[in-house]
């Protein structure tokens, strides 16, 4: 079974569809020199490099095809640090404009989160029991888990929600994008990627080869892991709990950047 959505008055029960994928397919957001990301064609994200740059950022983009859409993670200096792709031929589920008490996404599947700014949309908690699930938000403003988030399988990539409470990664290659998390972040897995997302809680980094960059985080001047990889994360003041409040900081306060040791 793809997806289990579990309501309160349906009880538990299966909601499979197919439809559109919430992202548009041959674009890429290259994420790193600026706030927010750059979008751009799929085709055209390694232009712009010298030769031995470009023929690095094809060979990262390897297996990410050009009907696909990706998130382009860069370091400092615009090289390829990882390249988060979202599948074009994955089967797609919304979990619906009504709330539901927990969800779960299974293989290669996509669950859709709706873009209203109409409270939790998963009062409990989501795991992700399936290799090469995506969760996929409208952002953190209006997608929202009320739980707890665990990543069980490999290939997760969780995008654009907010989690309330913790997340726990404990599989490989997960990654996460412009989310929010209320609680902490802990990462058993090995080659975790976590780009413009904001903390709240603590960061705990076990895995090797983990990826962080423009990250917003309350608890820490500091990251530590083995091969970890860092750009322009920063710390901020948890005084507003949102992520409204933390990307504004007061008029004449610079954001501290975060001190990473792997």
């Amino acid at each position: 079974m793809a997806l289990l959505v579990c309501g309160t008055l349906l009880g538990c029960a299966a909601k499979e569809q197919e439809s559109v994928t919430p992202y548009a397919l041959g674009q890429a957001l290259l994420i790193g020199p600026d706030k927010g990301g750059t979008p751009v064609r799929m085709d055209e994200v390694c232009d712009g490099g010298a030769e031995t740059a470009h023929d690095d950022c094809l060979t990262a983009l390897r297996g990410c095809g050009s009907r696909d859409y990706a998130d382009v993670v860069l370091d400092e200096d615009r090289g390829v640090l990882d390249v988060i792709c979202y599948p074009g031929n994955a089967s797609v589920q919304d979990i619906g404009n009504d709330p539901v008490d927990t969800a779960t996404a299974g293989n290669h599947t996509v669950l859709v989160f709706d873009d209203l700014d109409d409270g939790v949309d998963v009062s409990g908690d989501v795991s992700l029991t399936g290799n090469g699930a995506v969760v996929y938000g409208h952002g953190a403003d209006v997608s929202v888990i009320g739980g707890g988030l665990s990543v069980d399988k490999n290939n997760a990539i969780v995008r654009g929600v907010r989690i309330e409470g913790d997340v726990t990664i404990s599989k490989n290659n997960a990654q996460l994008a412009f989310c929010e998390i209320g609680g902490n972040l802990t990462i058993a897995g090995n080659n975790a990627t976590v780009v413009e997302c904001v903390v709240h809680g603590q960061v705990l980094i076990d895995g090797n080869n983990a990826v962080f960059v423009r990250n917003e985080l309350a608890s820490h001047s500091t990251l530590s892991g083995k091969n970890l990889s860092c750009n322009a994360n920063v710390t901020f003041d948890d005084t507003e709990s949102s992520a409204a409040a933390a990307a504004t900081p007061a008029v004449g306060a610079e954001p501290a950047p975060v001190v990473c040791n792997g």
